[in-house]
């Protein structure tokens, strides 16, 4: 019995042991095509929320300045929040004044149907003009107000917090910006 017993150990930790092995091959092989696609929609994202940039310089790894004919033009800051499902990463576009042009919702683990609906261009154009900081009401917004998503809120105050941080970081980063 105590034979079988080892035995039995002995090939459970064969098995493990490939199977760690097969994994971190097939992520050592698809963690730089998982970059290159983030990347590339971080890029969609920023000329989506910034469209008067022709190309984004990195200034640090959340935010990128928007350049125009060799002139700064705004920022596009990548902020992370939590919602009420998990994380929610939102691009967020500014002007120089830190007005925001845009925000896109890079990802989210929102409910389908009620917190989702911050990906709606509905809920996502209430951002264009405001200044931070923002707050959130559930009718009337007015200036820096947002009006909650109905039966939302949590994530509604989630992106307009993204969006308050976000104006935060690009302050932070224009005095380091090139």
């Amino acid at each position: 019995m105590k034979k079988e017993f080892i035995r039995l150990s002995g090939v459970l930790c064969l098995i493990a042991l490939v199977s760690a092995l097969l994994l971190a091959g097939v992520n050592k092989i698809t963690a730089p095509k998982i970059a290159e696609a983030e990347e590339k929609a971080a890029q969609v994202a920023m000329k989506a929320v910034l469209p008067s940039a022709s190309r984004f310089s990195r200034v640090t790894d959340e935010v990128h300045m928007g350049i125009s004919n060799g002139v700064g033009v705004g920022y596009c800051v990548n902020v992370k929040t939590n919602g009420y499902g998990g994380e929610i990463s939102v691009m967020v576009g500014l002007d120089m004044e830190n007005n925001v042009q845009g925000i896109e919702i890079l990802s989210h683990n929102e409910t389908a149907g009620l917190g989702a609906k911050a990906n709606d261009e509905e809920f996502k154009s209430q951002f264009a003009g405001k200044k931070a900081p923002l707050s959130v009401v559930k009718k009337g917004a007015n200036d820096n107000e947002i009006q909650a998503i109905t039966g939302a809120t949590i994530t509604s105050r989630a992106v307009a917090d993204a969006v308050t941080k976000a104006c935060s970081l690009a302050d932070e980063a224009k005095g380091g910006a090139k």
